[in-house]
Parts: C-alpha cells; structure tokens; sequence
C-alpha cells in the first residue's frame, strides 16, 4: 500500500517521512522488531555469544569515526573530518557538525565493514560515544547506534568519551595495562588527570579550573592570526630559540590546571603591540609555557602517587613539543597514545567496549 522503508529509527515508515535509511535489511511490513526477535536471535544473541566483534561509533564532535574491532584489535577504521569545511569559519559549527555525520555515518559504516571483510550479522555489539560532547552530534550517533543494535538484536554500549582517551594508549597493546595509572586526558574540551585503580575505577587527581589547553592554543593561535586549528599551527611553527619571552608564572603544581591566564596575556599583548608582534616568538614562548606546566604537574603526581604507569592522550597527545618534551624528562616515564589515536575516533570508543564487555 505504501513504499515503506526503514528509517534511522528503527522502524518502518512511508519514504516521505523517512529521516535517513538503515538498509542492511528490507522489509515491506511496519512491525520490523517481530521480524528481528525471530530471525536473528540465532545469529547475535548478547547473553550467550562472545563480545568478539564490535561495530563502534564516534560522533561527539565535528568528525564522523567508525571502527570494527574483533577480539581486541582494531581490524578497520574510517574516519571523515570536516577540518577543511570548518576553517573558514575558524571553529566548528555545531548544526553543520550534526549535519555532517547524518550525511556520513552510513557510508561510513558500510565501508568500515568491507575493510573488516565481514557481514553486519557478524556483529555481536555495538559501542557508541554518549558522553560528552556536542548534543546534536551525539545524538545522530546514538541513535544510528540505537537503531542497529535494535536491528540486530545485540548488545549496546553507551561509552564515556573521557574513557575512551583515557585507555587509547593501549589499542591493541591491552597487555600494557597496568594499575594503579595516571592517565592526562588534554583535548581542545577536557584537560583532565585520572588515577584509575581498575578499567572501571578512578579518581580525578586534578582538571582545569577554566579553559582545556587545547582550547587555550587554539585560542592563542587566533589572536596571533594563525590558521585554524591554532594549536595545530602554533606546533607546527614552533621554534625553541624564539621561546624567550616573559610571560606569566606557573602556579605551584599542586593547584588545579589553569590556562585562562596565558591566553589572556597573549590577548593583552597582542592588542597592546598591534603591528609589532613576533608571532613565532609569541607563539613558541607560550606553547612552551603550556607544556612545562602539564609536565611540571604530571612530575608531582607521578612522585607522590607512584603508579606503574603514566600516560597521555587526547588531541593535544600529538604534539611533538610534548612528546620531545616528556622523552627528555628523566623523571618521568610516559607512554604517550599512538598519533592515529590521538584525536576523536571510533577506534577508542569500540576497544574501551571491549575492554568492559570481556573483562
């Protein structure tokens, strides 16, 4: 009577109103979850099957992130960033954003499982990013995630994106947990400093009291009128000999993080100098300022804490002044995430499952 098509929520609706299609599977009849209870409770059945593979989502910001990760390993990953979209608006727009993952997500997923060489009936869970994050964005996430898992009848998890940094250092190296961990979880979001005692178990030892680092150079970036994102570019034109200008003392290391006031200081300055500045020296000097102050807290904890294990990531985790940085430290021994993993990405999200499903 009506062409009807599955919609992103997971049930049956006439084409016009259909949002944006699931089609994995085609019926012509509205009472889809009938079909799903009786003909693939066989195929993926949560209390009895292994959590072997699973179909993991990342949406929580402005890139579209699915992975397929099978008994541990991350097997394919397709990522699209909107970097190049958002530059000239310098900074992310949130209703773009959710419209480019409803635009991605199902393409996406179609070719992450064929880079997996499996089939969707081959998944026995499916992992998404509930938290935090943009609403909009999440939410186009969770509810393809939602409406798959439905489908499929298997299980879902509802991930901590916070998690999912906190443990990327050991996608597909899991033997390399070790407890008790400080983990520094520094994004353009979060800046954070976990001591976890379990996957499961953890404190929050320190956090920013105002702005996360990554905000705060992206930030320093723009007033000094370098490209978007200007942590990127205050990286990538780093130069130790020019990181010579007085700027702001650190605070003692056991205060929480703070990173309003270098960013104001460059604020100040740069409206104060207007035609004079040295942008390579600006810059440098206080990306400089920003790293030894994340070392300097992380030798404090590290002494007082005494974990088995320090680690680091999130985006601001790429940064090679960073990583030259905590190399050089002799006090410190720091396993930074690999560089892929770094940023916002399924592959995260998907092992963190992994990690709580098998556990």
């Amino acid at each position: 009577m009506y062409p009807w098509k599955t919609s992103f929520l997971g049930y049956v609706y006439p084409s016009k109103v259909t949002l944006f299609k699931v089609k994995f599977f085609q019926f012509s009849e509205p009472n889809l979850a009938r079909h799903f209870s009786t003909l693939y409770n066989k195929v993926a059945c949560p209390t009895m099957c292994k959590y072997s593979v699973i179909l993991a989502f990342e949406t929580s910001c402005d890139d579209t992130s699915i992975a397929v990760i099978k008994n541990g390993e991350v097997v394919s990953i397709a990522t699209k960033s909107t970097l190049e979209m958002f530059k000239k608006f310098g900074g992310i727009i949130p209703e773009i954003a959710s419209r480019g993952h409803e635009a991605n997500i199902y393409s996406l997923t179609l070719e992450v499982l064929e880079k997996a060489a499996i089939k969707i009936t081959d998944v026995n869970a499916v992992a998404y990013t509930a938290f935090p994050g943009l609403p909009g964005s999440l939410h186009v996430g969770k509810i393809f995630a939602k409406a798959l898992a439905h489908l499929l009848n298997v299980k879902l998890v509802k991930i901590d994106h916070m998690m999912g940094h906190a443990f990327s250092y050991a996608i597909n190296n899991s033997q390399d947990l070790a407890f008790p961990m400080l983990s520094l979880v520094i994004s353009g979001g979060n800046t954070i400093l976990y001591l976890f005692s379990s996957i499961t178990k953890y404190k929050i030892i320190n956090q920013t009291t105002d702005d996360a680092v990554g905000e705060c150079l992206d930030k320093i970036g723009r007033y000094l009128g370098m490209e978007y994102p200007g942590g990127v570019s205050l990286d990538k034109s780093y130069n130790p000999d020019k990181a010579t200008l007085k700027t702001i003392k650190h605070l003692p290391p056991e205060t929480n993080f703070s990173f309003a006031g270098i960013k104001s200081f460059v604020n100040n300055f740069v409206n104060k100098n207007k035609g004079k500045v040295d942008t390579i020296e600006v810059g440098s000097s206080c990306l400089k300022w920003c790293i030894d102050d994340i070392v300097m807290k992380l030798e404090y904890y590290n002494d007082l804490l005494k974990p088995k294990k320090v680690v680091i990531g999130g985006g601001v985790a790429a940064n090679k002044l960073l990583a030259n940085t905590v190399a050089e430290n002799k006090n410190l021994n720091v396993v930074l995430t690999e560089r892929q993993y770094t940023g916002d990405n399924a592959a995260m999200i998907g092992f963190y499952a992994s990690l709580l499903l098998n556990k």
